[in-house]
């Protein structure tokens, strides 16, 4: 797969100044007295996209209208609303922040005045899901901006400690989360608003002056499109799956100021759906497939470049696919599969792919029916799942 995604955001503040001379702007007298008042700023908010996905050469699943319906578009969409935090810092760029102007936009443009002085900014996208409904959760304070989501259900306590570092591992594992829905940031900093006249282009037309900030809108979170190839079932001893799957060892919160992961990991529940009597390289088989979207691995870096190896601190982490089929008599299993190297190799997103040899799969054990799912919990395994979201 071949993903470039470069969301770039040019901020154009039109900066109104009103000045006292009976010279027109932006002409003036060496030494003439110049008053200039707070400057009225409108912010151009212009998304420039730059994306080329190539989901031919190792995408079997493909992707068809009920999948569009299940699951949306399988790229990044467009953002068409954000949340603007406004940071005012005076005259020293290295001041805290003390105050925050929170508004929303509606398009790419708006307009407010600015005091002359410094500026951090931070925006970010809404979320425009189908149904309404959000899973996504903010934790917002002055120093930072913080993304999780929400729990979803309980799992076996074997999932858990396999999801587990090591024995030892003091930082636990958080249960089954919610995927994030996808967003996007920026956070330019140290915005100038000058009283020198020269850090501004004159707009004649408009009778304005213009000051051009440019950033980059960079994703928050990555889209891993999973596919299990099943080959060797021509007996049919696996009818169907229940379309339960889950990844371990992803991020279970970002900074949403620098899109740094956090370092707790997670397990990520998703969907997935079957496709029978499809060919791959010649070969007949069964496909399951689905979309899954992630914070990403843990304490890593922000999106830079497609193709991006894991560089974060974490590597000792393991990441697992597990999912349920279902046999001829019924009976549901959970398998895994470790997918690590395919994981760090994509750290910000691309294809997991499962080969599975039917004929070689250990069959359940002989339980009633439908009970051999890892994603059913008991009671005991409760006790060991637990919330403790990375804020």
């Amino acid at each position: 797969m071949r993903t470039y995604i470069y969301h770039i955001i040019a901020v154009v503040l039109f900066v109104t100044l009103g000045i006292t001379s009976c010279i027109e702007p932006p002409l003036h007298l060496p030494g003439q007295n110049m008053e200039l008042q707070i400057p009225q700023v409108e912010t151009d908010l212009e998304v420039i996209w730059d994306v080329d996905v190539d989901f031919q050469t190792d995408w079997y699943y493909g992707w068809d209208l009920k999948d569009d319906s299940i699951w949306g578009s399988i790229g990044y969409t467009m953002p068409t609303s954000f949340e603007v935090h406004r940071y005012y810092k005076g005259d020293d760029p290295y001041a805290k922040h003390t105050t925050d102007e929170a508004f929303s936009i509606r398009s790419t443009r708006f307009r407010r005045y600015f005091q002359f002085g410094y500026y951090d900014m931070l925006f970010y996208s809404d979320i425009d899901s189908k149904d309404g409904t959000q899973v996504l959760v903010l934790n917002e304070t002055l120093d930072s901006v913080t993304a999780t989501t929400t729990g979803t259900r309980g799992i076996s306590r074997s999932i858990l400690e396999h999801s587990r570092s090591n024995e030892a591992d003091p930082s636990g594992v958080i249960g089954l989360l919610n995927q994030p829905e996808i967003f996007y940031s920026a956070y330019p900093e140290n915005i100038f608003i000058s009283r020198d006249l020269s850090d501004y282009d004159f707009d004649p037309v408009e009778n304005i002056y213009i000051k051009h900030i440019e950033t980059k809108l960079r994703p928050l979170v990555y889209i891993y499109l999973v596919q299990f190839i099943l080959y060797n079932n021509e007996d049919g001893r696996i009818k169907g799956i229940n379309g339960n799957a889950a990844l371990s060892s992803m991020a279970s919160s970002t900074n949403v100021n620098t899109g740094h992961t956090g370092y707790k990991p997670a397990l990520i529940y998703f969907n997935t759906r079957l496709k029978k009597n499809q060919e791959v390289n010649g070969q007949k088989c069964d496909i399951i497939g689905g979309k899954l979207t992630t914070f990403g691995l843990c304490d890593n870096e922000p999106f830079t470049r497609s193709g991006a190896l894991y560089a974060g601190s974490r590597s000792n982490l393991r990441n697992y696919l597990y999912y349920d089929l279902i046999w001829q008599d019924g009976q549901v299993k959970t398998y895994e599969f470790d997918v690590t190297d395919q994981c760090h190799a994509q750290a910000h997103g691309g294809i997991l792919t499962v080969w599975i040899d039917c004929s070689k799969l250990t069959p359940p054990d002989p339980l009633p029916s439908g009970t051999g799912s890892l994603f059913v919990p008991t009671v005991e395994d409760y006790d060991e799942v637990f919330w403790e979201i990375e804020i």
